[in-house]
């Protein structure tokens, strides 16, 4: 992967699907869903141990841990839409919907969510939302926020490309000032706007650090909302890819590969990204109806930089051999530059439905098609 990102003649094409959280892993694990989702921090590793034992992909990309929710409690009943549990000291109880993934306390009726950062209207100026940092992260550009360190994923792929997601700075603020009062406040007054996200960013030199020591070779940054479905290009150029560069120049002060995947509609806001310097860019197939092509996204993001697939995780989910057969040599075709710059993924997370089989037919035929 280091060599498709260098621009280095490969071999073969280097394949790095995602897999997303505890969707389709769980399967591979032998265990129910719930219990990948709710049960011990260590449940990470044997994710991804449980991955590359069976698929043979060139990058390890922990994305799920156990929460650990698990312990002190006891299962009391099991439905087809629904887990009931009891926590042994206290005599609660609470219910995990295995549609959607949700835990609530039995008799709630909709979801528990802990968001005390959340306004119902955005800040109207730097002070206000000054305030609103100091009350919602008193700890914020203290350097006391914990950076997890995880060793252990190196140590067991030493000969994989280690990956670690980074901060997403548009997203991170939505997820907690609020997506429709950070979109308000994007649209009213970008400045301020701008300024939430990059002091929300403060901790990120230290998570490039830290993943550098922990022997990564590159960072992952998803920032799920900056996409001209939701911003307009030019919101986008001046006020978020500034930021989405400051983690790219971290990554690349840290020694690390820096990697972009932003969902949505990214066609319109290329010819930005392809100018804020990270190694390699990764698109989804469609969004909303706009079809994202391959070849149209080599174009707009140039020669230079390497390319990941966005490969129909719903081809996948059918299972079409020939179809699949077909999809492999399209995107080869699309995005490859001189047998370099172009890594096999996928643009939307494996679905959980997904035939291992299928996963393993579809790398078998990425490296037979992209041998000299």
């Amino acid at each position: 992967m280091i060599a498709a990102m260098e621009g280095r003649p490969l071999d073969t094409v280097p394949i790095a699907p995602y897999f997303w959280g505890a969707e389709y892993a769980w399967k591979l694990m032998g265990i129910p869903i719930w219990k990948l989702i709710l049960g011990p921090h260590s449940n990470g590793v044997e994710m991804q141990l449980a991955i590359m034992r069976r698929h043979d992909c060139d990058w390890v990309l922990p994305l799920h841990s156990g929460s650990g929710w698990l312990e002190g409690k006891e299962v009391i009943r099991e439905e087809p839409e629904k887990i009931h549990f009891r926590e042994t000291r206290t005599g609660r109880e609470f219910i995990f919907h295995l549609e959607g993934h949700w835990l609530a306390e039995a008799g709630d009726c909709g979801v528990r969510i802990s968001n005390e950062g959340a306004n119902t209207d955005p800040p109207s100026n730097r002070a206000e939302a000054d305030e609103w940092l100091k009350r919602s992260f008193p700890r914020l550009g203290g350097g006391g926020g914990d950076i997890t360190s995880n060793r252990e994923t190196r140590n067991l792929f030493p000969d994989r490309f280690y990956c670690r997601c980074m901060h997403p700075p548009f997203a991170s603020l939505a997820y907690t000032l609020g997506f429709e009062p950070t979109l308000l406040l994007l649209n009213d007054n970008p400045s301020l706007c701008a300024h939430l996200a990059e002091r929300l960013m403060t901790d990120v030199p230290r998570s490039c650090d830290q993943a550098a020591a922990d022997g990564c070779d590159g960072g992952l940054m998803v920032d799920s909302f900056a996409s001209a479905d939701i911003m307009s290009p030019d919101s986008y150029a001046n006020w978020v890819a500034p930021l989405h560069k400051t983690v790219a120049d971290e990554l690349r002060r840290a020694g690390l590969k820096s990697i972009m995947y932003n969902t949505g509609n990214m066609l319109p806001l290329l010819g930005t990204v392809r100018g804020l310097g990270y190694d390699a860019i990764s698109v989804e197939e469609r969004i909303k109806g706009v079809e994202m092509d391959i070849a149209e996204v080599r174009k707009a993001i140039g020669p230079d930089a390497c390319l990941f697939a966005n490969f129909d995780a719903y081809l996948l989910l059918d299972g079409n051999r020939e179809r699949i057969k077909d999809e492999v040599k399209r995107q080869l075709d699309g995005g490859m530059v001189e047998r370099s710059r172009f890594i096999m993924g996928v643009g939307s997370p494996i679905c959980d439905g997904t035939d291992p089989d299928t996963i393993d037919c579809w790398i078998a035929e990425t490296r037979r098609a992209s041998e000299p």
